[in-house]
């Protein structure tokens, strides 16, 4: 395998986490709610994702296509939370909706979201187009990239993020006696 230096920006498969908070709660019925990715920001890996980047991976991989894409606990893919349900761009970013398996980590993933340690995600993404955006002339601000298409291998809830943009909006319910 060659070493990660050798290869160029777009083979590696790369990680980025947001942050985000609680909305709205239903750990009955086990749907949370939120954004694996943010829009129009640089983050603090020095990327900015745009809006459009992941429509491809979604119509290919996403719930009406393929539906390949995992929603995973901390990237790690001996501990699959579900399929997201809905995956789509909206003006904020990479919007889902899960609902989580109901084994041992997805209950416990449940209760710390219900309990606010979890509010933040992340994806596991490989850079398919992108371009450098320099910053001649301001030594403040650095070099970033736009990424411009992703393919979306998972999205994940995640105990720490590079992007403060990705908020977990709550859990899904049917109404309020269901919550009850």
């Amino acid at each position: 395998m060659p070493d990660i230096a050798t290869k160029s920006f777009s083979d590696v498969y790369k990680r980025k986490t947001l942050v985000g908070q609680l909305a709205d709660v239903d750990v009955k019925n086990g749907i949370v709610t939120g954004y694996f990715a943010a829009f129009g920001n640089v983050d603090r890996d020095n990327e900015m994702i745009i809006k459009g980047a992941f429509a491809k991976t979604i119509a290919e991989r996403g719930v009406s296509g393929k539906n390949k894409i995992l929603h995973l606990l901390n990237h790690d893919t001996s501990l699959v939370l579900g399929k997201p349900s809905v995956l789509k761009e909206d003006q904020k970013g990479l919007y889902f909706e899960s609902k989580i398996v109901p084994t041992t980590f997805g209950k416990d993933a449940l209760l710390l979201y219900e309990a606010k340690v979890y509010d933040e995600h992340s994806i596991g993404y490989r850079v398919i187009k992108w371009e450098r955006v320099p910053t001649p002339g301001n030594v403040e601000v650095t070099d970033y990239y736009k990424l411009l298409e992703l393919y979306l291998y998972e999205g994940s809830t995640v105990a720490f993020g590079a992007n403060e943009d990705t908020p977990f909006t709550g859990f899904k319910s049917l109404t309020r006696e269901e919550q009850l």
